[in-house]
Parts: structure tokens; C-alpha cells; sequence
């Protein structure tokens, strides 16, 4: 943890070191030299100090300007950044134009993470997939799931109207069936408060299930103690039914249709090392009354290193990746910095007869911003 802090400092630090020493030290005046330096070292201390603001303070409205304040200090970093990785060539090639794409580029970084910020995260959009499978009774082909993850409401503060337009559409979209794959806050259960209404309006024909995620134990977070944070957790599992969600912890429920049946299974967070490993397979599937299975489970991993090759669960329904909030779409084909750390990072993958769809969610986690990889949620029509 010390080496990756170590790690981070120094990136970030970069851009105003060899700013500092290319273009204002030998070069400017004292007074400009101080100025610069003092400048860049309140950015980066204020920077800290908002996050610490972040992970301590326990009004989702504080959270919520924290984590723009951060955004506009991040959307400065990300020019400095853009600016010194073109420029470093004017070292080794003397070019006047090198100096000039170096500005531009730098115009372009803080403008695209502006974007991202202003409107990216915004642009919801719907995601359509068909997911065939031998096993599936008959009366169930057809059968559409209306698939949703990630909101972290607390990213979402005083955007009531936006996320009502979002149920909206969901509804437009007539499931069967509604399965939320985790992450319902950030950090705080009183995020949901505002957004309560809207929630309770989503509405599928079997109803609609839910499980919780790394973020809603509330782990990213300083609480006075653990009774606080379990206290907060038990808030938030209580808000996510009272929105009408059947909550998932380790559990299984059956859905009819015409004498043929297909369970839903949700466990509780499991994930790679240091996310949270509170899954309980064995008893999830305690009773279960059908052969034919589709699995909620927050992180993607599980699937890959704990489901193998398990063919009664034919389908399995992930978040929590993100797709990193940031890529590049076009058509069908998309690239993510996400796909260095998750190999199933989003959309539909199949193996030995088994799939998963990994959607990149609706909100965002502590820094609001979105550039390529907008908000989706995700329709699924199951085919025998």
C-alpha cells in the first residue's frame, strides 16, 4: 500500500516538476519561481486534504462538493500531465510545432475531462443483448431482464430529475424482471434519501432483486467505530427494500412462469484482494428449486475464479468495474485502461457453455466524470 502511495506522489508530482524546471527555473524571476511553487503545492496539499474531507465527513452533500472540488484540481493535473508527456520530446527534437501540440494537447485534456464531468457522466444509454442457452425452459424464451448496477447515488446529488428521466426510461423498456448488481451508494446509506421515489417507481412484471457491492459496507469511509459502520450498512440494506428491492445477501429466490421455473442466486461481495470476500456460495443456494440459474454477483472475478465451470448457473449478471469511467466506444468495438485489471470488464462473455454480461453502471465512484464509457443499463432477452 506505502509503494503504491509512494507511486502515486510521484505521478503526480511530475508535471509541475518538470514544468518547474524547463520552463521557470535559470529562466524566470525569483518572485515567479515561488509563486509557481507555492501555487503547485496547494493544489496537491488541497487535493489531500479533500480527499480527507471525503472518506470522514458524513453529509452526502459534503461528499458531493468534495468530490468536485477534486474533479476541478484532477482536470488541472490532467493538463499539466498532457502538456509534459508531448513537450518531454522537445528535449530530444528541437521543434517549435512539438511545443505547440504540447498545448494543444494540454487544451484538449482539460476540455475532454471537463466534458466528462459536465456531460459525460450523464449520457445514459441502453445496452441490448441476447443470451441463448439449450437449458432454458420453454416458457421462458422471450423472457427480458432489465439489468442495472453501480448507481452511487452519492455521485449523483441534487440530480433527482435526471435519475427520474433514467426510471423513466427503464420502465419504457417493460421487463420482466429487474436485477441490480451492487454499489446502490458510495458510502453513506443516506445517499438513497432523495433519490427514494424515483427508485420505488422502477417496476418489472416478476419484480425486482437486488445484492449490495464493495461500496455499500461502507469500508471507504472513517466511521468513530464499528457499530457506526454497521449501523450504516444495515441502513442502507433497509433503504434498498423499502425501494422496493428483494436484497439478496447469500440468497436464492424462485421465478415461475407456466409450471417452469429459474432461480436467481445473489451472494454478497467477493473480489480479489483488498475488496471484501463475504460471499457464501453454499449457503445461497440453500433450497434451491431450480437446475437452471441465473447468478448476481457484484465483481466480475467471481465468476472467473469461483463458478468455474458450473453450468447451472447459464447466465451471470456483474458490475462493479466501471469500465474504468473512461475509454473509447465506436460501433462495437471499445477500449478501457479497465481491461488491464479485469479481463471481463464489460458486456457480454461466454465460456464452456456459460456467459456473463458485465455492465459499467450508472454513477461514478468518488470522482464524478465519464469520457467514452458513459452510464448504461443493460436489456437481456433470454433465448432457448
Amino acid at each position: 500500500m506505502i509503494s503504491r502511495f509512494f507511486f502515486f506522489f510521484l505521478i503526480g508530482l511530475f508535471p509541475d516538476i518538470y514544468i518547474y524546471f524547463r520552463y521557470i527555473w535559470k529562466k524566470c524571476q525569483w518572485r515567479t519561481q515561488v509563486l509557481y511553487t507555492v501555487f503547485s503545492l496547494l493544489c496537491f496539499v488541497l487535493l489531500v486534504l479533500m480527499f480527507g474531507v471525503y472518506s470522514s465527513s458524513e453529509s452526502v452533500a459534503t461528499l458531493y462538493e468534495t468530490s468536485m472540488v477534486m474533479n476541478a484540481l484532477i482536470a488541472v493535473f490532467v493538463a499539466k500531465l498532457f502538456f509534459s508527456i508531448v513537450d518531454v520530446w522537445t528535449l530530444a527534437f528541437k521543434s517549435r510545432i512539438l511545443r505547440r501540440v504540447a498545448i494543444g494537447v494540454a487544451a484538449f485534456g482539460f476540455f475532454t475531462y471537463a466534458y466528462g464531468i459536465m456531460l459525460g457522466r450523464f449520457n445514459m444509454s441502453a445496452k441490448y443483448l441476447t443470451v441463448e442457452n439449450k437449458s432454458l425452459p420453454q416458457n421462458f424464451d422471450g423472457y427480458k431482464i432489465l439489468h442495472i448496477s453501480d448507481f452511487h447515488l452519492g455521485s449523483l446529488y441534487g440530480d433527482e430529475e435526471i435519475v427520474s428521466k433514467w426510471v423513466d426510461m427503464m420502465n419504457a423498456e417493460n421487463p420482466d424482471v429487474i436485477c441490480f448488481t451492487g454499489d446502490m451508494v458510495s458510502i453513506l446509506a443516506d445517499e438513497m434519501a432523495s433519490h427514494m421515489d424515483a427508485l420505488k417507481r422502477l417496476k418489472a412484471k416478476d419484480g425486482k432483486f437486488a445484492i449490495i457491492g464493495n461500496h455499500d459496507y461502507g469500508d471507504y469511509h472513517k466511521w468513530s467505530s464499528m457499530e457506526a459502520r454497521d449501523a450504516n450498512l444495515a441502513k442502507t440494506e433497509e433503504n434498498i427494500r423499502q425501494a422496493g428491492f428483494d436484497l439478496l445477501l447469500n440468497e436464492n429466490r424462485t421465478i415461475c412462469r407456466n409450471g417452469d421455473t429459474i432461480s436467481v442466486v445473489g451472494i454478497e461481495n467477493w473480489g480479489r484482494p483488498p475488496f471484501p470476500q463475504n460471499s457464501d456460495l453454499k449457503k445461497a443456494e440453500t433450497g434451491i428449486a431450480s437446475s437452471t440459474r441465473i447468478f448476481l454477483s457484484h465483481d466480475p472475478d467471481f465468476w472467473e475464479y469461483k463458478l468455474e465451470d458450473n453450468t447451472d448457473y447459464f447466465l451471470t449478471l456483474s458490475g462493479h468495474t466501471h469500465a474504468m469511467q473512461l475509454g473509447i466506444e465506436i460501433g462495437d468495438w471499445e477500449i478501457s485502461p479497465s481491461s488491464l485489471k479485469y479481463p471481463y470488464w464489460h458486456g457480454l462473455y461466454e465460456r464452456n457453455g456459460i456467459q456473463i454480461v458485465v455492465s459499467r453502471g450508472i454513477g461514478c465512484t468518488a470522482i464524478p466524470f465519464r469520457i467514452g464509457m458513459s452510464p448504461e443499463y443493460v436489456v437481456i432477452t433470454l433465448k432457448k
